[in-house]
């Protein structure tokens, strides 16, 4: 049985020349929905944590850091720390590319102890990749100034099934959360003053009376139908 932490080290090289394309070209996609998806989370994470330039950020299980190339362009101290070399050479490249300020270094996020040093924590889409996540929320909450928030992202619970595919090719983990679970967690590993943001369908809609009416009645079908298909996305703050 292949070592699950191991499995993400590999994982660069394991999805083969393509897959490693889309991390060097992430959140750029050739299919549009993708890309501006994938932008619009990064204004979402920008806005609910009100994070202006001259802050600091950490995100945990950064990948090929997308996110934090982009936060140090908005003006924060930005550093990415992932489990996978190849996955920091990659955002390390990128982001002397691109001119990007931002450091990144390879680092178990189940273990890791920043000292306090940040204003704000980003969690997108890594939880799942743990098998520990109460270990992986006490480092964001080590990572946190007094008053420092975390923003925690996630795919919903169904992704425990939706993600074995990738589980079975590579090994890697692949875990779902309720909203209910997650915030459970984030008070025994010492937040507080927990929200959960509901996201719709992030599109634009014309004026026609259908597109208007679609509208309207999104965010209250979203919010009943969240369990289901929606990303969670939770904030918190570290006492």
């Amino acid at each position: 049985m292949t070592d699950p932490k191991q499995a993400e080290i590999d994982y660069p090289e394991a999805i083969g020349e393509e897959g490693r394309a889309w991390l060097k070209t992430k959140p750029f996609h050739h299919e549009p929905r993708m890309t501006a998806r994938l932008l619009i989370d990064f204004g979402h994470v920008l806005q609910i944590l009100d994070l202006h330039a001259g802050m600091s950020l950490v995100e945990l299980g950064c990948g090929s850091g997308w996110m934090t190339r982009f936060s140090a362009r908005h003006g924060l101290e930005a550093h990415g720390y992932d489990i996978a070399p190849e996955m920091i050479a990659i955002a390390r490249e990128l982001a002397e590319q691109e001119g990007a300020d931002a450091k990144f270094d390879v680092a178990d996020m189940e273990t890791l102890d920043l000292e306090h040093r940040f204003d704000a924590a980003l969690l997108y889409d890594a939880l799942h990749h743990s098998r520990r996540a109460d270990l992986v929320l006490a480092t964001a909450r080590k990572a946190l100034r007094p008053g420092g928030r975390l923003l925690l992202v996630e795919p919903n619970w169904k992704h425990r099934f939706q993600g074995r595919d990738a589980s079975d090719e590579y090994g890697v983990t692949e875990m779902g959360y309720s909203p209910r679970r997650l915030k459970r967690l984030l008070k025994e590993a010492g937040f507080n003053e927990i929200t959960r943001f509901h996201n719709n369908r992030k599109r634009l809609f014309a004026n026609s009376p259908r597109e208007i009416a679609a509208h309207v009645a999104e965010p209250f079908v979203y919010r009943a139908l969240g369990l289901f298909w929606t990303q969670t996305w939770l904030r918190a703050t570290a006492p």
